[in-house]
């Protein structure tokens, strides 16, 4: 412990670097290692298109690029098109003028026959 009060007491600025370099690097590592879980289990794969969802989690889901996706929605950019980092197929719905319904009867057509990591 006289360590820890040595460095406090002399290399203060240090000190404190460290310790916030260490807790991002907690932090960061802990997301990496939290998407990696949630995406490596098989549930998550191919799931049926929901309101929710954004273009990109189908995306990540199907193993296609957004590109392809969005080309499926018949849109160019939806990020473009809702002014939206994560537009909701519900947000592109109602941006559109269409149901939630024909988006997801668009995307369950399109997917299947869409080769993973392809884009238009």
């Amino acid at each position: 412990m006289s360590a820890l009060r040595r460095l406090w007491a002399e290399q203060r600025l240090a000190l404190v670097a460290f310790l916030v370099a260490l807790a991002l690097a907690g932090f960061f590592g802990g997301r990496m290692i939290s998407r990696a879980l949630y995406w490596a289990d098989p549930a998550h794969h191919r799931q049926a298109p929901e309101g929710w969802m954004t273009p990109g989690y189908i995306a990540r889901s199907w193993h296609v690029e957004v590109q392809a996706v969005d080309a499926i929605l018949g849109i160019a950019d939806a990020r473009k098109l809702v002014e939206d980092d994560r537009p909701t197929l519900e947000a592109i719905a109602e941006k559109l003028g269409v149901p939630v319904a024909d988006l997801i009867a668009r995307l369950e057509a399109g997917l299947p026959d869409t080769p993973p990591g392809s884009a238009p």
